[in-house]
């Protein structure tokens, strides 16, 4: 199915149409300006939105997209009759939008192999974890697809935004980090090893908190907890590390700035 264009009214104010830029930036963050003066971009792939382009050809004079989960949308305006005339209307056009996180992966795929795809990361040969030593250190069982994760990328940072902590590794040392990690430091939530206390696995340098809740028997049930500062609101995420990450990364509907800022992705290894 082809993209859906609706052409909006003649008429309609400068003032609604930056109303509805708003809206939409508040559904999917800062846009990408595909076409500016009738000069399309002619770096627009299909993975920057493309298909939003497709309908008009020489009557578009100028287009915002933004990618929202599984659909590009866009907002712009058109020549109204021929490609060369002064007048123009707005619209608004939406195409399907190949979900990023799954990266062209058979569904099959874990959520390290999909993290790697969008990374653009070859995994590692063999792990330098010893698990069943740091699991024991720790005094828990760590959740499956944390490990995962650790052992296909190792100790480092995703997109220089968020950095993973691992066990017994150079950088951030996830045993370390609990055993220095204050019993108040997330008040009024317990901390680790309390009961269901919060378990780091992951900081940024913009304040972001990434935790565990523990207390489940099974690990890979603990939720992932989020907040924005010390002082902020905890947002719960019922996955894992690796689908988080792929979200973070891929998904501006969450709104962290990796998913709209960049166009291409990347982990840097504290290890080379």
């Amino acid at each position: 199915m082809g993209p859906t264009v609706l052409r909006l009214p003649e008429d309609t104010g400068t003032d609604e149409l930056a109303g509805l830029r708003t809206v939409l930036g508040q559904w999917a963050g800062r846009p990408r300006n595909l076409a500016v003066d009738r000069f399309a971009d002619p770096a627009v792939t299909e993975e920057l939105g493309l298909a939003l382009l497709e309908p008009f050809g020489d009557e578009l004079v100028e287009l915002a997209g933004w990618g929202y989960r599984a659909h590009w949308i866009g907002l712009g305006r058109i020549g109204n009759g021929s490609g060369n005339g002064s007048g123009t209307r707005p619209v608004v056009v939406v195409a399907d939008r190949p979900d990023p996180a799954w990266a062209g992966l058979p569904e099959t795929s874990t959520w390290a192999e999909r993290l790697c795809a969008i990374t653009g990361w070859k995994p590692r040969e063999h792990p330098t974890v010893d698990w069943q030593a740091a699991e024991a250190e720790l005094g828990t069982a760590l959740p499956q697809e944390y490990r995962e994760v650790v052992d296909a990328f190792g100790p480092g940072s995703f997109d220089g935004y968020l950095d993973l902590l691992t066990p017994n590794g150079k950088g951030l040392d996830l045993v370390n980090w609990s055993r220095n990690t204050p019993a108040d430091r997330f008040d009024p939530q317990p901390t680790f090893p309390a009961a269901q206390g919060l378990l780091q696995w992951g900081s940024s340098e913009q304040e972001i908190e990434l935790v565990w809740q523990t207390g489940a028997a099974d690990p890979s049930h603990w939720p992932i907890l989020v907040r924005d500062d010390t002082a902020g609101e905890w947002q719960q995420f019922d996955c894992g590390v690796g689908e988080f990450l792929a979200r973070l990364l891929t998904d501006v509907g969450l709104g962290f700035p990796p998913s709209y800022l960049m166009d291409a992705h990347f982990f840097e290894s504290w290890d080379s």
